[in-house]
């Protein structure tokens, strides 16, 4: 039945109206870098602890293949170290993207989807690249047969060339 609605569609429309129904709940946490790229998703129902520093942060696989690892640990603590020495809202503008926090995001099935299929190109920042590659794998566990329709490419597939 799945494949019979979804025969017509292309890859650039958006599924039907009947995988907009109940929500799926991911609780996530994530560097605040990939959230203000995901918090873009208005059909998603966002919530947000508030931004603290004490989810420690993201180290991109970059800094460690420069060899800056120690230099940016460095920087990473000193810099939630002053936050915290800072009264709250006034910390939040120190806090660095790289920063985790945790986030609970409630969507359909046809929005975890398009962010799955969005999210997790080649072009993108490789944080949310990861979120989006991990929606995809906790839908293909919740909803083996909605999660084979989802179209998402694995974070460590890189194309410096595509844009």
């Amino acid at each position: 039945m799945i494949d019979v609605a979804l025969r017509s569609r292309t890859g650039r429309d958006e599924l039907l109206r009947g995988f907009r129904g109940g929500l799926y709940a991911f609780d996530i946490v994530m560097d605040i870098g990939a959230y203000r790229d995901l918090h873009r998703h208005r059909r998603c129902q966002q919530f947000r602890q508030a931004y603290s520093g004490r989810l420690d942060y993201d180290t991109p696989d970059a800094i460690a293949s420069a060899g800056l690892t120690e230099i940016y640990q460095g920087v990473m603590s000193e810099t939630l170290a002053a936050m915290s020495r800072l009264p709250h809202p006034a910390a939040h503008y120190l806090l660095p993207f790289g920063a985790r926090s945790r986030f609970l995001f409630k969507m359909d099935f046809a929005e975890a989807e398009y962010i799955s299929r969005l999210r997790s190109g080649v072009k993108g920042h490789f944080s949310y690249r990861k979120v989006a590659w991990e929606i995809k794998q906790k839908m293909e566990q919740l909803e083996p047969e909605l999660g084979r329709l989802m179209e998402a490419t694995p974070p460590w597939v890189e194309d410096p060339l595509k844009r």
